[in-house]
């Protein structure tokens, strides 16, 4: 039997995982890999993590009005000894100064997940 957990199992791991621990799982696997096409630095290409949503009519149940993107932003490592200090939740928000993504994280100082710029949160 090999030692490779099966795709479920990972699946599985994945969504028990608290969402601090997930997060900072895949920041680790995106800064290593590029989509299709994304290899070359010229074309900026890069996987981020991010969060949508909308209002839903509570009558209804129906989805309006337009829909909020934000790409999640991870802990800047110069201020916080440890990444996963802390409960995850997406409380700060901001925009990244040099490419202008609306950014959404668990800390106040932290890295844009888009350019890498360093950036304050509130």
């Amino acid at each position: 039997m090999s030692d490779t957990p099966s795709r479920y199992a990972l699946v599985r791991q994945l969504r028990s995982l608290p969402d601090e621990w997930l997060m900072h799982l895949l920041w680790q696997v995106f800064e290593q890999r590029r989509p299709p096409g994304g290899e070359d630095d010229r074309s900026g290409g890069r996987y981020f993590a991010g969060v949508s949503s909308r209002d839903r009519d509570p009558g209804s149940g129906r989805w309006s009005g337009q829909v909020d993107h934000l790409a999640v932003a991870r802990p800047d490592p110069r201020h916080y000894d440890d990444p996963l200090d802390g409960d995850g939740s997406l409380v700060q928000s901001g925009a990244c100064r040099r490419c202008q993504a609306r950014l959404a994280g668990s800390h106040k100082h932290v890295i844009c997940p888009i350019c890498d710029e360093p950036g304050y949160l509130t």
